[in-house]
């Protein structure tokens, strides 16, 4: 999964994408460089953010859904957790959405009990682990499981996300990521987003930060997930051919 942000502040390239034919150009280059799915937002979700109206949100959305209709070939995906966004989106392109609330904002529930798309939930923003906690993969599985239970949507339909850095201690992080069986164990395609984030750094402070990223998501594959978010996909696909398909 690739990733798109067209937002003034996201941690690693806020500002980038802003401009729609910007915005155009990478999301075509995601997938000359392997991307099988692209994951676009236009709100930021790094720490400390603050969260945009709806309206701005579209306004930095629909330009690049329109710009980019007919020449992917690879389904959209919209991380949002508003569902006026995720409804439009959705009426210009998106095919997967993606909520980092789990459908825990007014309407979201709704939304995805409508229609018959994958819906991808993450942990970590509508329940926050304990810096305490010394299992979290078996927590976060507990409170996914929980939440599914909840919703009660096609088991068919969901993917889940443990939420790498949100909520989360480094260590905490790096426990995840070393033990994904309880969260594979669910029986749902697991998405790994670790793309840049702290945990990168923390472990390879010296490295590449998108190769490092990309050997840390090759990790995760190996370990049970299904589907690695990255900002960069040609340093893991030519990690892949080099270490699994050479």
């Amino acid at each position: 999964m690739g990733i798109l942000n067209l937002t003034p502040d996201s941690f690693s390239d806020g500002g980038r994408f802003l401009d729609p034919a910007a915005a155009e150009e990478q999301a075509l280059r995601l997938e000359a460089d392997g991307a099988q799915i692209l994951d676009i937002g236009a709100e930021s979700t790094r720490p400390g953010h603050a969260l945009v109206s709806e309206e701005e949100e579209l306004r930095r959305l629909l330009p690049v859904l329109d710009r980019l209709a007919g020449k992917l070939n690879i389904p959209i995906s919209i991380d949002t957790s508003k569902a006026p966004v995720a409804r439009a989106a959705f009426d210009h392109g998106a095919a997967i959405l993606n909520d980092v609330a789990a459908l825990s904002r007014p309407g979201m529930a709704d939304f995805a009990r409508e229609g018959d798309f994958p819906v991808l939930l993450m942990h970590g923003v509508a329940h926050v682990l304990p810096d305490a906690d010394a299992a979290p993969s078996a927590t976060i599985a507990a409170w996914l499981a929980g939440r599914i239970a909840e919703l009660g949507l096609d088991q068919e339909r969901l993917v889940l996300d443990p939420g790498i850095g949100f909520g989360t201690t480094r260590p905490q992080d790096a426990a995840i990521l070393e033990n994904l069986a309880p969260l594979a164990a669910l029986g749902h395609p697991l998405l790994i987003g670790l793309s840049r984030k702290r945990i990168v750094r923390t472990l390879h402070p010296d490295a590449d930060r998108d190769l490092a990223s990309a050997q840390m998501a090759l990790r995760a594959w190996q370990n049970g997930a299904t589907i690695l978010r990255l900002h960069e996909l040609r340093p893991f696909t030519e990690w892949f051919r080099k270490e699994i398909a050479p």
